[in-house]
C-alpha cells in the first residue's frame, strides 16, 4: 500500500480527471455519452484513478487498481459504506444482503450463509440438472430443422427457469410467468437509474418510468408474498427442496429467530436478481467469446468426456472441470456481469497517494481492473490460460473479482459457479454453438453489461469425443 496512507489530504497531489463545467461539472457529457461510456474514455485518458465533478461540491472517483480495491473491499471496509449510490435498486431489492449494512447485514449474513454451503448446494443440483436437460430436448429438434437461435435469449430463458426451480420450485415460464416479467421489466428500470446515479428523478416524481417501475413492483410483491404464504401453509416435508424452503428453515444461531415475511421477500428478490440475469450474461458471453476460438471448445470437451461419467454430472465431477472454470474466469475477466459497484466515505482517507474526502462517492470497476496493463498482458485477448494455479498465485488476489470479494463477497458465487459449470458440462457433448456470420456484437452497458443486439447462432452435433465414456 502507498507509504502516504496516514498522510493529511490536504498535503496531497490533487486527483486528476475532466474539468467540466462550472456549477455542473461533467453532468452534460454523462447525459449526452451515458455513464459507462464517459467513464470509460476517462479510464484511456487519466488511468486508474480519477475524479469526475457531478455539479455543486459533489464528486464521483473512479478506481481501478487492485490495491484500492483491496482497501475498499478488505483492508477499510469499514469506511466505505454502501450509501445513497444504491438508493436507485433498494424498491427492487428491499434491505436484502446486497443493499443492507451494519448488525441487520451482519444476522442476515449469518442467517443465509449456511443455506449456501456445500451441502445446501448439492440438494439443488437435481433441479438444476432436469431444467437443462428441457432446454437441450428442445435445442435438437432447432438443430434437426436448421432454424436459428438467439442464444442471449436462450441462456436468459434457462437460467429464468432454473433460479425459478431452485429458489421457489416453480416454472417461471409458465403459471407464474408474472414473476419474471415483474422482474424483469423492475431490473431493466433500476439499471437505468442506477445508470444515471445522482441524476436520477425521485421515486416520488410520477414518470412513465417511474410508474412503470411501481407497477411491476406491486406486481412483484403480490406474486412473492403468496408464494411465501403457499410455503408456510405447507410442511416440509411436502415440498421440494428449493432456496426459499432452507432459507425459512434457517436461525439465527444467537437468538433462534428465522426470518419474517419482509427479510424473505427481500432475500428471495436479491437472490433472483444475482442469480438470473448474471449467470445468463456469463453464459451468453461465453459462447459468443467462444466461437472465435474453436480449440478452446475442443479442449473443454475434451475435459467433460472424461471427467464426467453421464450426463448427471455430480458435484464433485464439476469441481475437477478445471479448464472449464479457467475458460469462465476469463470470461468473467473479459465480460463481468457487474461492471462496477460503489462505496461511500464515513472519513477522508487516501487512494493510491490520492485524497479521498468523507462522503465521496467512489466507483470501483471491475471491468477497468480486470484490463489493468501491469496485472495483464495483452488485456483485450481472450487467453484461459491466465487463470491456470500458478499464474493466479502470482497475481494480485483483487485483480479479478467477478464476484466482488471481501466480507460482502457475493454469497451465492460458489452456486453461480456450479450452474454455469453444469451448463456447459451438458451442453458441450451433444452441441456446438455456432454464430452466424457477420455480426458485430457490442455491448449495452447499464447495471450490468448486455449484448447490444440479439446473437443469432445455429446449433451443430457435437463430433464424437475420443475420450467419450463407453
Amino acid at each position: 500500500m502507498s507509504s502516504v496512507l496516514h498522510q493529511p489530504v490536504s498535503s496531497l497531489p490533487t486527483l486528476p480527471g475532466p474539468r467540466g463545467l462550472p456549477l455542473v461539472g461533467s453532468v452534460p457529457s454523462l447525459l449526452r455519452m451515458g455513464v459507462f461510456e464517459f467513464l470509460e474514455q476517462c479510464w484511456r485518458q487519466y488511468g486508474e484513478i480519477f475524479q469526475i465533478a457531478t455539479g455543486g461540491r459533489s464528486r464521483l472517483i473512479v478506481v481501478s487498481h487492485p490495491d484500492a480495491v483491496e482497501r475498499i473491499l478488505q483492508g477499510s471496509v469499514d469506511n466505505y459504506y454502501k450509501g445513497r449510490s444504491y438508493d436507485p435498486i433498494r424498491p427492487l431489492v428491499g434491505n436484502g444482503l446486497v443493499t443492507s449494512t451494519g448488525d441487520f447485514w451482519v444476522r442476515q449474513r449469518k442467517l443465509t450463509q449456511p443455506v449456501f454451503n456445500r451441502n445446501g448446494l448439492r440438494r439443488l443440483l437435481p433441479a438444476m440438472t432436469r431444467c437443462v436437460h428441457d432446454m437441450l430436448g428442445a435445442w435438437e429438434a432447432h438443430r434437426v430443422a436448421g432454424t436459428t437461435l438467439d442464444i442471449h435469449a436462450e441462456m436468459n430463458a434457462l437460467a429464468q427457469r432454473i433460479i425459478g426451480f431452485t429458489l421457489f420450485g416453480l416454472d417461471l415460464s409458465g403459471a407464474a410467468a408474472a414473476t419474471a416479467q415483474a422482474v424483469a421489466d423492475s431490473l431493466h428500470i433500476a439499471g437505468e437509474r442506477v445508470n444515471r446515479g445522482a441524476l436520477v428523478i425521485p421515486l416520488g416524481v410520477p414518470t412513465p418510468s417511474n410508474l412503470r417501475y411501481k407497477r411491476a413492483l406491486r406486481t412483484l410483491d403480490s406474486v412473492v408474498y403468496d408464494i411465501i404464504a403457499a410455503a408456510r401453509r405447507r410442511s416440509a416435508e411436502d415440498q421440494d427442496v428449493t432456496l426459499l424452503r432452507m432459507l425459512m428453515d434457517a436461525r439465527d444461531p444467537d437468538t433462534g429467530e428465522a426470518m419474517n415475511d419482509k427479510q424473505l421477500r427481500d432475500e428471495i428478490i436479491t437472490h433472483f436478481v444475482a442469480g438470473h440475469e448474471t449467470t445468463a450474461l456469463v453464459l451468453t458471453w461465453t459462447f459468443y467469446l467462444l466461437d472465435r476460438h474453436p480449440e478452446v471448445v475442443t479442449r473443454m470437451a475434451e475435459e467433460v468426456a472424461t471427467v464426467c461419467a453421464t450426463d448427471t454430472p455430480s458435484f464433485e465431477q464439476l469441481e475437477q472441470l478445471t479448464y472449464t472454470r479457467m475458460v469462465l474466469d476469463e470470461v468473467m475477466r473479459l465480460r463481468p456481469p457487474v461492471w462496477a459497484q460503489t462505496r461511500v466515505t464515513h472519513q477522508d482517507d487516501t487512494l493510491l497517494g490520492y485524497p479521498i474526502p468523507a462522503d465521496s462517492i467512489v466507483l470501483f470497476s471491475s471491468y477497468f481492473c480486470h484490463r489493468h496493463p501491469a496485472f495483464w498482458d495483452d488485456p483485450e485477448a481472450f487467453r484461459a490460460e491466465r487463470f491456470a494455479p500458478e499464474a493466479v498465485k502470482q497475481r494480485h488476489r483483487y485483480a479479478h473479482f467477478p464476484f466482488s470479494a471481501g466480507p460482502r463477497a457475493c454469497i451465492g458465487k460458489r452456486l453461480g459457479l456450479y450452474e454455469l459449470t453444469l451448463v456447459l458440462a451438458l451442453i458441450l457433448p451433444r452441441f456446438r454453438v455456432e454464430l452466424l456470420p457477420g455480426q458485430t456484437v457490442g455491448m449495452k452497458v447499464g447495471g450490468t453489461c448486455h449484448p447490444d443486439r440479439p446473437i443469432m447462432v445455429r446449433l451443430t452435433a457435437a463430433p464424437p469425443s475420443a475420450h467419450a465414456s463407453s
